[in-house]
């Protein structure tokens, strides 16, 4: 899902994000794009839970496949959750804020491999730190920005 950075993608991203309030310095609520703007991922409060974190993918870079149909979540190892469009698949559950600025004791589904794994993301400055782990040894860390950030950041240059 990784596609290079354009400014004409980032102005895209700008207008599927239109209206959306600015969370807090010190909150994670709001709209993320993944490292490599491959997708907009929206963090509020879980649905049942309000003291635990969820994130759905809101937004795509290629929301299509070469066939003009909506991308599937093809490699989730659940048959029935296969034919789903990636838009609106929940990616983060569960997180709950462990101390300030960390949050933890959540999980991540990752739609390129099928994988869910452990997770915990930390809030440093403007930046997300999005960490995921199979069986707490492998782990991966991915940097999250604000979709806006990185507008600003290219209209700058």
């Amino acid at each position: 899902m990784m596609r290079p950075l354009t400014l004409a993608g980032i102005a895209a991203a700008a207008c599927a994000i239109g209206g959306v309030a600015q969370a807090a310095p010190a909150d994670i609520a709001g709209r993320w794009a993944t490292q490599g703007f491959g997708s907009i991922v929206a963090l509020e409060p879980c649905v049942g839970d309000a003291r635990a974190w969820c994130g759905r993918i809101v937004w795509l870079w290629s929301p299509y496949d070469d066939h003009g149909r909506p991308r599937r979540d093809q490699r989730n190892p659940q048959d029935t959750q296969q034919r789903r469009p990636l838009v609106g698949v929940q990616i983060v559950e569960g997180l709950r804020e462990v101390s300030p600025g960390v949050w933890s004791e959540g999980r991540i589904y990752n739609p390129d491999d099928g994988r869910t794994y452990t997770g915990s993301v930390t809030l440093r400055g403007r930046t997300l730190e999005l960490r995921g782990c199979a069986l707490k040894v492998v782990c991966q860390t991915q940097v999250w920005r604000r979709p806006q950030d990185l507008l600003a950041a290219m209209e700058a240059r």
